[in-house]
């Protein structure tokens, strides 16, 4: 079974989740476009209805297109669950996202949630949480935090876009940190929320109640 399969499947059985009149956080990336692919079927078949929040345009744009509601985090009161990807998800579902530039959103819609679940394919599940750490981080200044970044030894670059660095929904920059095995997550997440003009890191820690992985050998629930 190929990846897109597997990445199909964890959609699928998380919009299972999913009851008639939710408000639902609805995150971003190639995972859950299956997981929204699978809610306009539904809406479309049986009638679902639910008020979505999504973590992205480019989410949003898709709800929109098959047919769901699409909320503003600031109409709603707390949100039902969220359904989202993860880069790479440790033992302990301490997890690395963002790498597609949603993070700040994504994590504003978490914190909102009753009920958080990732979904993944069985390649973004690690021993150890390492490689890629995604910022997002103001403009102004920008420059000083990245030589900061790399006097500190973190390996930082901006991420780039079609027509200079990237930019992310809320207009901000991002700058990628490329490390090797994290020893201290809980540590390096501190360290870096700390630094004037980062304004959030993609490292999710302690933030999500299960985990749904597509595996060769069928579906696997991480709690």
């Amino acid at each position: 079974m190929d990846i897109s399969q597997l990445k199909k499947e964890a959609g699928v059985k998380a919009c299972q989740m999913v009851e008639n009149g939710m408000t639902l956080g609805v995150g971003t990336g190639s995972t859950v476009a299956y997981f929204i692919e699978e809610l306009g079927r539904r809406h479309k078949e049986e009638g679902l209805e639910a008020r979505c929040v999504p973590t992205s345009i480019r989410s949003a744009q898709a709800l929109k297109k098959c047919g769901m509601e699409v909320c503003d985090i600031d109409k709603v009161g707390r949100i039902d669950l969220t359904v989202d990807g993860a880069d790479a998800v440790d033992p302990k579902l301490n997890g690395l996202k963002g790498m597609g530039g949603a993070l700040l959103w994504e994590k504003i819609v978490a914190e909102n949630s009753d009920h958080y679940v990732w979904i993944v394919d069985e390649s973004k599940l690690v021993d150890a949480l390492r490689g890629k750490v995604c910022l997002e981080v103001v403009k102004f200044g920008s420059g000083k935090l990245l030589k900061q970044l790399e006097e500190c030894g973190l390996n930082p670059s901006f991420k780039k876009g079609e027509n200079g660095p990237a930019l992310t929904d809320s207009s901000n920059y991002l700058i990628e940190l490329d490390l090797g095995e994290i020893k201290d997550p809980a540590f390096l997440a501190n360290d870096l929320k700390q630094r004037t003009g980062v304004i959030e890191h993609g490292m999710f820690l302690g933030m999500v109640n299960e985990v749904i992985a597509a595996t060769q050998n069928g579906i696997k629930i991480i709690k």
